[in-house]
C-alpha cells in the first residue's frame, strides 16, 4: 500500500490530515524535534492523540530528530518512554544515541531514518538496516536511479519527500543559521537565512540566491512507486491546518487513481507556493530548483491590472481575469516578478472581463495578480468535523443480557453487558425504540446502521439503560477498533520484523571497527609529505579528488594517511568511488562525513575517522559507531566537548563548511549547460561578508559553501583535546601547519576575518 504522510505540527493539523485521509502522520514532542516553532504536542497529550489517529486506521510517527547535547540524554528518555506508552508506531531519527536507548525503553516502536541523515545511496542505507531500521526518510536529492539502487539492495521502506518546501542545503544539513546566531537548525530553530538577499559574484545581481522553490512531484507518483517509495512525505509542520488539509485530499485523490486536473494544481498554489514550483532533484533540470525573484508564497497567477483611478480617498482598479473572486480572498501584486503590494479583496463591480477592486494603494497597468488566500477553500478545509466510521450492528436482548455486535475489517466485536429487566406489567418496550436508541450516536466517532434487534418477548427495556449501554458499547468499540488497527499493521509490515531483529545485533561486535586512537588531523588537498610536520602528526586526511601518485606512494609506507571521500555520493558517483578504493592500498584509512563512508571503511577493513559530517554531539552515538578516532560537531562549546568525556579532536583551524549543494547555480545564473560549463570560484556576499562557493566533481558536480570567517582556535585551548585543522582551502598549508604547531603568528591580508564558532558559545 501506498502511505499519504501528513504533517501535523498542532491538534488541528492533525485533525485535518485524518479527516482527509492521511494514511499517517509525523509530529513532534516539547524536545528533540526539527520543528521547534511548531505549536507541538507533548508527552502529557501524545497518548490520546495516537489513539485518535489509530481509531481512524492512521499511523503516528514521532520526530525526534534533531541533534542531543550530552547533557540532555536523560531528557531523552522520557520521550521514548511516552512513545512506547502510547504505543506510536515509529519514530523518526537523527542522532545515532537514540537507537541505543530506543533498544531498551520503546523496543516495540518501529525506526525511521531522518533526511537530516543524508542517506542517499544504497550503502548509507545499508547501514541502517543492519542497526534495526526499518524505513528510510532518504535525502531529498536522491534520484529515481539512487531510489532503485537502494530498493534493490535493502528490504527497507523508503519514504521521500514529494511536496513543499525544500531545503537548499544537502538533505537539510546547514550550519548558516548556527554561525549567524547560535540557533542551530540541527536543532530545530532554524532562521531560514537561505531565503534572505544575496550577492552573487558570478554575474553582480542581488537576489534570493539560494532560495529554493517548493516541491510538487503529484504528477510523478507512478514514477516514484515504480522507483521503490511506499510513502509520500508531505512538508509543513508550520503550516495551518488548511493548507495540511487542502494538500493531503489531493495527494489522496492521486494515491487512490483519480486524475490530477489542473484545477487542483491551482488550488494548491493558492494553498501555498513558493516560487511555481519545481519537480525537486528526480524530475527538475539542476538550473530549475531555486526561484531567486521572491522567497515567500506566490499563490496562482490570475489576470492583469487594466487601469487605476481614483475612488473617493482610495483607489478603484480594473482586473482582468476569469477567475472567480470573492470578498475576502487575498491578493498579491508583482511587478517584473517582484512583489510590491498586497490586500484583501474588496469587490466593487464584477463585470465580464474581470472586477473592479477597491485598493488603499494604486498599481500600474500590467502589473500581475495574484491570488494567495483563497476564502472559500479556508472555509472548506478549517472545518475539523471527523467524518463518522459506519458500522453495520447486531443487538440481541434478553431478561438478563444484552449482546451487541460489529463487523469491522472483517472481524467480529462482540460487547455483553449484564442487565436484570423486568417484564412489562403494560406496554413492553418496542424493536424500534431500540433501533432508535442505539443510532443515537452525537458527536461519537461512529454512525450505526441496525442490522438486527432480537429481544426476548413481553420486556420493558427503560431507555436510559439503553442509552447507557449504548455509550458503554461505543467506549468498547473505539478500544476494540484501536487494537484492529494495531494489530493488523503489525501483520503486515514484514519489514519491521525483519529490522526487529537487528535490534538484538551489536554493530561493534559484529563488525571489527578498525578505529585508531585519537589524534590531530591536517585535512588537505597538498602537503610536503616530508616535512617533519608530517611525521609529528598523527593522521593526514587527503581530499578524494587529490589522492595521486605521490600520496600512494607515501602510503605504501605509512600508516596515517586517510582518504576524505565526499560527503554527497550518488549511485553514478558511488560506482566510480568504489573502483577507486580497490586501487588503494588497505593501509589507507577513511575520513567520513557520512554514513555511506563509515560503512564502507567497516566493511571494506580498513581504518576510520568519524568526520564532522557525521555530527556527533554525545558520548553514546561516538560509542554506538565504536569510534575512538572522530571529530566532534563544530556546534558544540569547549565545556560541551569535555562532558563527552573522549579525547576529541575539534574542528580548529579552516574555512567551516556551512551548506552543500546538489543543484548547479553556474547553470542557474549564467544559462551555461555541463557541455558548456562556465564554472568559476564564486561567493555569495551579505553585509557581514563573503562565503566562498567551491564546486567538487565525481560523476556529478557537488558545490560547499564555506563560512565568512576562518576557524582559529590555539592548541593550548582544546584543553587537552585534539585539533582538526582544514588547510584545503590555502595556498600555503605546509607553512600553515607549520606555523600553528609552532604557536606562531598567522599572516592573513586585512581581509580576513577570524572567528572561534561555537567553541565558547554553542548552540541553542
Amino acid at each position: 500500500m501506498i502511505e499519504v504522510l501528513s504533517p501535523a505540527g498542532n491538534i488541528a493539523a492533525l485533525k485535518s490530515a485524518v479527516a482527509n485521509r492521511a494514511d499517517a502522520v509525523y509530529l513532534g514532542l516539547e524536545n528533540f524535534n526539527a520543528r521547534l516553532k511548531a505549536d507541538n504536542f507533548s508527552t502529557h497529550n501524545i497518548k490520546e492523540w495516537v489513539d485518535f489517529c489509530h481509531l481512524y486506521n492512521v499511523k503516528v510517527y514521532v520526530t525526534i530528530n534533531t541533534l542531543i547535547k550530552q547533557s540532555e540524554l536523560q531528557l531523552l528518555d522520557a520521550l521514548l518512554l511516552a512513545c512506547e506508552s502510547a504505543k506510536v508506531d515509529a519514530i523518526i531519527v537523527t542522532d545515532l544515541a537514540v537507537v541505543a536507548k530506543a533498544k531498551k525503553l520503546c523496543p516495540s516502536v518501529a525506526l525511521h531514518a531522518s533526511t537530516q541523515m543524508g542517506i542517499h545511496n544504497y550503502l548509507g542505507a545499508k547501514f541502517l538496516e543492519e542497526i534495526g531500521f526499518s524505513r528510510v526518510v532518504l535525502a531529498r536529492e536522491c534520484t529515481i536511479a539512487d531510489i532503485k539502487e537502494i530498493k534493490k539492495y535493502t528490504n527497507l521502506e523508503i519514504e521521500y519527500f514529494v511536496h513543499g518546501a525544500m531545503c537548499v542545503a544537502f538533505s537539510g544539513q546547514c550550519l548558516l543559521s548556527s554561525i549567524a546566531s547560535g540557533n542551530s537548525g540541527n536543532r530545530g530553530l532554524c532562521l531560514q537565512l537561505c531565503r534572505k538577499e544575496y550577492k552573487e559574484s558570478l554575474t553582480g545581481s542581488k537576489c534570493y540566491a539560494i532560495s529554493a522553490k517548493d516541491q510538487c512531484l503529484i504528477e510523478n507518483i507512478k514514477q516514484l512507486v515504480e522507483a521503490g517509495v511506499t510513502s509520500l512525505k508531505i512538508e509543513g509542520r508550520l503550516k495551518s491546518a488548511e493548507y495540511v488539509g487542502l494538500i493531503t485530499s489531493k495527494y489522496r485523490k492521486a494515491v487512490d487513481g483519480i486524475e490530477i486536473t489542473t484545477n487542483d494544481i491551482s488550488e494548491m498554489k493558492r494553498a501555498f507556493n513558493r516560487g511555481g514550483y519545481s519537480k525537486g532533484y528526480s524530475f527538475s533540470q539542476k538550473n530549475d530548483l531555486l526561484y531567486t525573484k521572491v522567497q515567500n508564497h506566490m499563490g496562482q497567477f490570475i489576470g492583469e491590472i487594466e487601469g487605476a483611478c481614483k475612488f473617493k480617498d482610495n483607489f478603484k482598479l480594473e482586473l482582468k481575469t476569469k477567475i472567480a473572486l470573492k470578498n475576502g480572498d487575498g491578493i498579491k501584486i508583482f511587478r517584473d516578478d517582484s512583489e510590491v503590494g498586497g490586500f484583501e479583496v474588496s469587490i466593487i463591480e464584477k463585470n465580464n472581463n474581470g472586477y473592479k477592486l477597491f485598493s488603499r494603494n494604486a498599481f500600474c497597468r500590467g502589473d500581475k495578480v495574484h491570488i494567495t488566500l483563497d476564502s472559500t477553500l479556508t472555509e472548506k478545509f478549517s472545518n475539523d468535523v471527523m467524518p463518522k466510521i459506519l458500522l453495520e450492528i447486531d443487538c440481541k436482548i434478553s431478561q438478563k443480557n444484552v449482546v451487541v455486535n460489529a463487523m469491522y475489517k472483517n472481524q467480529k466485536i462482540i460487547y455483553t453487558e449484564n442487565v436484570n429487566f423486568e417484564f412489562a406489567k403494560n406496554l413492553a418496550t418496542d424493536r424500534l425504540e431500540i433501533e432508535k436508541q442505539f443510532s443515537k450516536t452525537g458527536n461519537t466517532p461512529f454512525e450505526f446502521k441496525i442490522k438486527s434487534v432480537q429481544m426476548q418477548e413481553n420486556l420493558f427495556v427503560p431507555k436510559s439503560v439503553i442509552n447507557n449501554i449504548r455509550r458503554n458499547f461505543v467506549q468498547f468499540l473505539q478500544s476494540e477498533i484501536v487494537e484492529i488497527n494495531r494489530q493488523n499493521w503489525q501483520n503486515q509490515s514484514l519489514a519491521n520484523k525483519y529490522n526487529q531483529e537487528n535490534y538484538a545485533i551489536d554493530f561493534v561486535q559484529k563488525y571489527d571497527i578498525l578505529s585508531t586512537e585519537n589524534s590531530d588531523i591536517v585535512i588537505c588537498e597538498k602537503l610536503d609529505l616530508n616535512s617533519k610536520n608530517c611525521k609529528s602528526i598523527m593522521k593526514i586526511v587527503v581530499n578524494y579528488n587529490n589522492f595521486d601518485k605521490s600520496i600512494m606512494n607515501y602510503a605504501k609506507n605509512h600508516n596515517n594517511i586517510f582518504i576524505k571521500l565526499p560527503k554527497i555520493a550518488m549511485s553514478a558517483d558511488l560506482k566510480i568511488i568504489l573502483k577507486k578504493l580497490e586501487e588503494l592500498p588497505k593501509n589507507v584509512g577513511i575520513y567520513a562525513d557520512n554514513f555511506y563512508a563509515y560503512y564502507l571503511a567497516v566493511i571494506s577493513k580498513r581504518a576510520v575517522v568519524g568526520g564532522m559530517g557525521l555530527n556527533l554531539f554525545n558520548r553514546d552515538s561516538i560509542k554506538f559507531l565504536g569510534l575512538k578516532s572522530f571529530v566532534v560537531s563544530s556546534e558544540l562549546s569547549k565545556s560541551e566537548i569535555e562532558e563527552i568525556g573522549l579525547p576529541s579532536a575539534v574542528f580548529a583551524f579552516g574555512y567551516l563548511p556551512v551548506m552543500n549543494f546538489c543543484h548547479c547555480p553556474v547553470q542557474h545564473f549564467t544559462g551555461c549547460s555541463c557541455d558548456n560549463c562556465k564554472y568559476k570560484e564564486y561567493s555569495l556576499s551579505d553585509k557581514y561578508g563573503d562565503f566562498k562557493v567551491k564546486r567538487s566533481k565525481i560523476a556529478n558536480c557537488y558545490f560547499e559553501m564555506l563560512n565568512n570567517s576562518c576557524h582559529f582556535i590555539e592548541k593550548n585551548e582544546l584543553n587537552g583535546n585534539f585539533a582538526c585543522i582544514d588547510v584545503c582551502n590555502f595556498e600555503n598549508p605546509d607553512e600553515i601547519v607549520s606555523n600553528y604547531y609552532n604557536n606562531s603568528c598567522f599572516i592573513f591580508n586585512n581581509n580576513v576575518k577570524l572567528t572561534k564558532g561555537q567553541f565558547l558559545r554553542g548552540v541553542k
